[in-house]
């Protein structure tokens, strides 16, 4: 047993656990030039560490730091972490905000962490990183999951839903995305602290909704009465890695966007992590039907599969599947080296016939 021992540490030694950074990070280098949508105090390509990084924010770093001083949730030593603004204005004008600087084209990589589902109209930030990027340019996000995340009790967001977004050109969040938030905003309680993100390995059954269905229906009416114009800051959006998956390859298939996907990963923490990379050329639409229909059957299947993965009837069943996703290596195929090893060291212990 002892060799099998050895062997097995081996085997675990093998096995990557890549921290977020790293994950976000998969296909950039500090030789490439990039653009990081509202790094906030926390660039995840900072200037200071060598990357050619401009940063995106709807205001100027001497503004954002003025608003980290009174913002209660930002760490007071993390305020000098925050960068110069390189681009002011919304993620959703990143063409246009690019195209004034003369640099459509021009960069490697866009890094956009937790912007995308805040974001009125999803489909031309994609089409505007189209025209920022170059050819073979990668869009990488972290997007948060809904079922670990205060948009527990939500349902996932559909094509539809961004299509109308896109045909009406919208720049804020509508009074009933406001309201879907406010009155469906849950938290849970973790040792009688209340927390908005956990990860899906946290007991669904601590996961209570705020009560405050009256307060976000007299605000809706109470914003249709005064015709309020003002950007309330939501999530419009609510996605599980399939669910997001999804909406991109029907949105590819459609010529929306023009973007193969490098990957989009099982949710770790909170979140979960979608490479996309530019196509050369113009939109290309050249999927087979049949190939994309089936596949797209596949997906379907897997976005209900995940819609009740950490639902409170089946939490203990999904315990156990979860743990296939803690690490990089799935388990399943550790699995299986570790019981040949096992039978191996097995078989050497028998008595000869």
């Amino acid at each position: 047993m002892k060799r099998f021992a050895e062997m097995l540490g081996r085997l675990f030694a093998q096995i990557k656990v890549i921290n977020r950074r790293e994950r976000i990070l998969q296909f950039i280098t500090k030789e490439q030039v990039g653009i990081e949508v509202g790094p906030w105090f926390a660039p995840i390509a900072p200037k200071k560490e060598g990357y050619k990084c401009w940063s995106l924010d709807l205001f100027d770093a001497e503004t954002l730091r003025r608003r980290a001083q009174s913002d209660p949730d930002v760490p007071k030593e993390r305020i000098p972490e925050i960068e110069e603004v390189d681009l002011i204005g919304s993620a959703t004008a990143i063409a246009d905000l690019v195209a004034e600087r003369g640099a459509l084209g021009t960069f490697d990589y866009i890094i956009s962490s937790h912007n995308l589902e805040h974001l009125p109209d999803p489909i031309r930030f994609l089409q505007g990183c189209e025209k920022v990027l170059k050819r073979g340019g990668i869009l990488s996000m972290a997007i948060p999951d809904r079922r670990a995340c205060f948009d527990y009790f939500r349902p996932h967001t559909t094509l539809s839903a961004w299509l109308q977004a896109y045909f009406e050109s919208r720049v804020r969040p509508t009074f009933a995305q406001v309201f879907e938030q406010n009155s469906l905003r849950s938290c849970m309680d973790r040792d009688r602290k209340l927390v908005t993100s956990w990860s899906l390995f946290d007991d669904p059954h601590c996961v209570a909704p705020y009560r405050r269905l009256q307060e976000a229906f007299d605000s809706w009416k109470a914003s249709i009465a005064a015709a309020d114009l003002e950007y309330r800051d939501v999530h419009c959006w609510a996605f599980t890695p399939a669910s997001f998956e999804l909406v991109i390859r029907d949105l590819q298939f459609l010529t929306l966007v023009n973007f193969d996907i490098l990957g989009v990963s099982q949710p770790i923490g909170n979140e979960f992590v979608a490479h996309l990379r530019k196509k050369g050329g113009g939109v290309e639409g050249t999927v087979d039907p049949e190939r994309f229909y089936e596949a797209r059957k596949g997906l379907l299947h897997r976005v209900n599969d995940e819609a009740g993965f950490n639902a409170q009837k089946y939490f203990p069943r999904a315990m156990v599947a979860l743990r296939t996703w803690r690490i990089t290596v799935p388990l399943r195929f550790m699995g299986r080296a570790l019981r040949k090893l096992r039978a191996r060291a097995m078989r050497r212990q028998r008595p000869p016939r």
